[in-house]
Parts: structure tokens; C-alpha cells; sequence
């Protein structure tokens, strides 16, 4: 089962199990799933939602204010109904949402952003590191409304830039938890916050091995680059003829080509920091490219 169809699962659950107002939901499953606004009088509407559980939930809700809703088409995942709410469809389609969520503190919001994500939601897996929900109502005119709705719920919604869909969409993990949140998926909040978890982690274990084998291979390249010095100097010159520091340092290094400089100086006699060490392998480089410098 993908994300989305839990969060779907969850809100309806939610839905199904609560008492509050059935024409608010009602308004906000029937605004956004509705196909057209473009109806002739005495035409019904017809709404289109993804699963038979949703247009079951609509037809429940019809029933709380004498109307009815029926399913006229049955898809592999949309089901159309056919909604009769005898003479009152455009009362609930052109219901006052801004007034409700003024009226209303926001752990009351979750009546108009449940069914709205069941109307016209989607959401994919956190797991696959995309953070993108998104809400596309079908009558691309309810767009404009939808956004200007959900910003004055302090949710920065962008617009899609799709000619063929439009729609709004978060694309920020702190913004999706709080639509969550708001919109009453708590199970699914706390899931998708535990993988945001699992991810970071990883990211940062990611980034710690990155930084670790950059840092192997650098120490690699420097010590194949110093041996590669050390090696022109002592068949040029042989270490016995250089100063007895750089001699000792060389010499320790040919032995122990897997220590680091830090290391490295622990050993001399007497032991010397990192960056004399370092110092004394700028000066070995140094001789090495003279010497080459005067084969030429």
C-alpha cells in the first residue's frame, strides 16, 4: 500500500468515526472533487473520487441533508457520482470556507483538509527521499479558491506549473508534517516523521563515510607522492647524503607508508609535531624536483 492510500485510509477513519459538521465536509469533498463548474440548470453534479470507500462517505453525508449521491461509473480507481442534494448543490459547492477557518480554532480545520486530500490529494513515499503533496482539484477553476484558501491557513502551497493539471503542492518536509497534523493523519505523521528520521541519518552516515573516504584518498595521493620523492632522492642522491632530518623522516616513511603525518612524527626522535613533519616533506619535494630539474 503506497503512503498516500494510508494517509487516505486514516482520514477516512477519522471521518467515518467522528461527530461534527457533515455539510462542512461534505462542501469541501464535493468542491474539489467536482468534474465541472460549467453545468446547465437542472443538471446534477458529478463528482469523481478514487476510491469506493470515499464516494460511500459522500453518500453518507448527502443522507444528513435529505439529499443522495450515487455511484454512475465505476473505474479501476475512480468512481463518478452523481450527487442530488435536492435543489441545495450550489449551496454546499459555494459553501464559506474563509469563514470557518476564522470562525474556528485550527484543531478544528482538519473537517475542511481531510476531505479535501481524499477529494483531490496525493502524496508521495518520504521513503523514496521525495517530500511532495500535492492537491489538484478537477475543475481547474477551483484552483485559485483552493490556493488563496489553504494560505490563509498559513500553508505555503506553490501553484503547479502543469497546463494539462492544475494544482497546489508542498514540497518541504516541516510543511507536509504540518498539513498532516492539521489535517488529522497523526498515525501518519508520526510515520512520516519517523522516516524523515531514518533519512537524515543515513544522510548523515552518508556524509561521514564521503568525508572519510575523501579524506583515505587524499592521504593516499600525498603519501603515493611523497614515496614517489623520496624514491628520486635516494637513487639520485641516496639518503645517507641528505641532512640527517630529512634522512630520518624519509626513512620512516619508506617504512611506514600507512601512518599518517601526525603519526608519523611520533615516532621520530625526538618526536615532532604534524606540521614539522609536514615541513620537512615540502623540503624533501623540494630536492626531488631540483633533481629532476637538472636531469632535463
Amino acid at each position: 500500500m503506497s503512503f498516500s492510500s494510508r494517509v487516505r485510509d486514516e482520514l477516512l477513519s477519522r471521518l467515518s468515526t467522528n461527530e461534527w459538521d457533515e455539510t462542512t465536509a461534505l462542501a469541501a469533498l464535493s468542491s474539489f472533487s467536482i468534474v465541472s463548474l460549467k453545468l446547465q440548470a437542472g443538471q446534477p453534479f458529478i463528482l469523481r473520487v478514487s476510491r469506493i470507500e470515499t464516494a460511500r462517505l459522500i453518500s453518507d453525508l448527502a443522507k444528513h441533508i435529505s439529499g443522495q449521491a450515487k455511484v454512475i461509473s465505476r473505474g479501476k480507481r475512480d468512481q463518478q457520482i452523481e450527487l442530488d442534494l435536492k435543489g441545495r448543490e450550489w449551496e454546499v459547492i459555494n459553501f464559506d470556507f474563509y469563514a470557518f477557518i476564522k470562525t474556528l480554532p485550527q484543531s478544528d480545520w482538519w473537517i475542511i483538509l481531510a476531505p479535501l486530500f481524499l477529494a483531490a490529494g496525493f502524496m508521495a513515499d518520504p521513503s523514496k527521499r521525495i517530500y511532495h503533496l500535492e492537491v489538484s482539484p478537477l475543475a481547474a477553476a477551483r484552483n485559485e479558491e483552493l490556493y488563496d484558501l489553504l494560505l490563509a491557513m498559513a500553508l505555503p502551497f506553490r501553484q503547479t506549473s502543469s497546463k494539462k493539471r492544475k494544482g497546489v503542492y508542498l514540497s518541504s518536509g516541516d510543511d507536509i508534517s504540518d498539513f498532516l497534523r492539521l489535517s488529522g493523519a497523526h498515525l501518519s505523521l508520526l510515520r512520516f516523521e519517523e522516516v524523515r528520521s531514518e533519512l537524515e541519518l543515513l544522510g548523515t552516515v552518508q556524509r561521514q563515510v564521503n568525508f572519510d573516504e575523501a579524506n583515505i584518498e587524499r592521504m593516499t595521493d600525498a603519501v603515493g607522492r611523497q614515496m614517489e620523492s623520496i624514491g628520486i632522492i635516494e637513487q639520485s642522491l641516496g639518503l645517507e647524503s641528505i641532512p640527517r632530518q630529512l634522512s630520518e623522516t624519509a626513512r620512516l616513511r619508506l617504512e611506514n607508508p600507512e601512518l599518517s603525518l601526525a603519526d608519523l612524527g611520533e615516532l621520530m626522535i625526538p618526536p615532532i609535531s604534524k606540521s614539522g613533519v609536514s615541513h620537512r616533506m615540502r623540503r624533501l619535494h623540494a630536492l626531488a624536483d631540483k633533481i629532476i630539474e637538472s636531469q632535463e
